[in-house]
């Protein structure tokens, strides 16, 4: 844990996951941490979430009781093709552990979100719902409310999302998140049906992360809470369900049978079985000349400053990992404006690099049948440079899942790098 060599008061605007995992790194290590969010309340919302080595590894240490979550951990990653249902390749899970030095766990984002509630109120930390921001003054620094109400404080920390009020703000730039042209549907199954039928039964009961890989769309599931509930996430080409003002719509089960009617048996079982659920639009953002204000006392953090599609699961880990750069930053014995500088130099890089490839990876699953699909799926056997998936070389999976965002002085997979490094299990 790095000693501060300063107190801030700190006010983070955005109580997501990001927000609120920036608030419980920084309020134990000795800051003031106010979070306020414009959310009327803070309830059950989303689906399932990954948690890679790379995040899980920072949570645990913060004092996220990930113990008592209710998780589920997957043995491998199977893709597998979207018409006959015939693998492309399984890549092993099985020593996560001891080669990342951290599990990798499959969660609701509700329950990650209610943990990360409860360790920061937990370590002191002040958090207001009903709260939205409407202007900011970066030079004192402070934040108003639509109700007048101003939160003054020596940091402000923008972390509200991909429609962030703050981002346009702090760049002194207007911007439009770019519509990528795909949905997401995010679905939740029991358990219980899913065992009452012998083919989809192992879905539950030898818990996988599955890819089914097709034209203009990839599926991916993976149970949740002990396995209570199978979660899927389709990313699907965008049918214009979703406007620039509506990001957010009801999907309609019927719609999404007919959709994968010419998918493997599973696939049309499991569309049947789907109740209510929820499309996204998936949009992303140009990469910001800036995350700090000019006055070195406001910075941008998560998806307000480098939002992730969801093709590599990395956008929640990258928001804590900005979390744990920020908070080492500060403990430097360096002014604010340049701590924020260095946090900003660290970090770039590397969520520059996870943002190209989350976008290539939108391509790559989606490939249309046909020979550049039948080279594609050759070469994501291969364990080396030529595989399109990022993570399916083992050295980029180090790269990604082996990272300790606490430890600056080394990029990449340096978890074994930290002070009394040893492989980290929840508690």
């Amino acid at each position: 844990m790095p000693q501060t060599r300063r107190s801030l008061n700190v006010l983070i605007v955005g109580a997501g996951l990001g927000g609120l995992a920036t608030g419980l790194a920084l309020q134990t290590d000795g800051h003031k941490v106010t979070i306020i969010d414009a959310a009327p309340e803070f309830g059950e919302a989303g689906a399932g979430i990954r948690v890679p080595p790379n995040s899980s590894r920072l949570l645990i240490r913060w004092g996220v009781d990930m113990e008592s979550m209710k998780k589920s951990v997957s043995s491998r990653y199977h893709f597998i093709r979207w018409e006959d249902g015939k693998t492309i390749v399984k890549l092993p899970f099985n020593d996560i552990v001891e080669t990342h030095g951290a599990p990798y766990y499959l969660v609701h984002r509700a329950d990650l979100h209610d943990g990360l509630i409860t360790a920061a109120r937990k370590a002191g930390v002040t958090i207001h719902a009903n709260k939205r921001v409407i202007s900011y003054d970066f030079d004192a620094p402070s934040a108003t409310t639509q109700n007048g109400e101003t939160f003054k404080a020596d940091l402000v920390i923008g972390a509200d999302g991909i429609k962030s009020i703050c981002r346009p703000l702090l760049t002194g730039q207007p911007d439009i998140p770019r519509d990528t042209g795909d949905v997401a549907y995010r679905i939740l199954i029991p358990q219980e049906k899913l065992l009452a039928d012998p083919e989809l039964a192992d879905l539950i009961t030898d818990p996988c992360t599955t890819s089914w890989c097709g034209p203009d769309a990839h599926i991916v599931g993976y149970p949740i809470r002990n396995g209570e509930q199978y979660n899927i996430v389709v990313c699907a080409t965008s049918y214009q369900e979703t406007t620039d003002e509506v990001w957010v719509v009801k999907g309609d089960n019927s719609e999404l049978c007919n959709r994968f009617a010419k998918w493997e048996s599973r696939v049309q079982k499991l569309c049947a079985l789907t109740g209510e659920f929820m499309k996204w639009r998936l949009c992303d953002l140009p990469d910001l000349t800036r995350w700090v204000h000019p006055s070195g006392k406001a910075v941008l953090l998560g998806d307000s400053c480098h939002p992730m599609l969801p093709y590599l699961a990395q956008g929640a880990a990258q928001s804590f990992e900005d979390a744990a750069v920020i908070r080492q930053c500060l403990s430097m014995d360096v002014d604010l404006p340049d701590a924020l500088k260095r946090y900003e130099d660290i970090r770039k890089p590397r969520v520059t690099l996870v943002q190209a490839k989350t976008r290539e990876h939108q391509y790559i699953l989606h490939i249309e049948d046909g020979s550049e699909q039948q080279e594609r799926d050759v070469k994501m056997q291969h364990n080396g440079t030529d595989n399109p998936v990022f993570w399916g070389f083992d050295e980029r999976r180090k790269w990604l899942f082996s990272h300790d965002a606490e430890v600056l002085e080394k990029a990449g997979a340096n978890w074994q790098d930290a002070p009394h490094a040893a492989p980290l299990r929840a508690h």
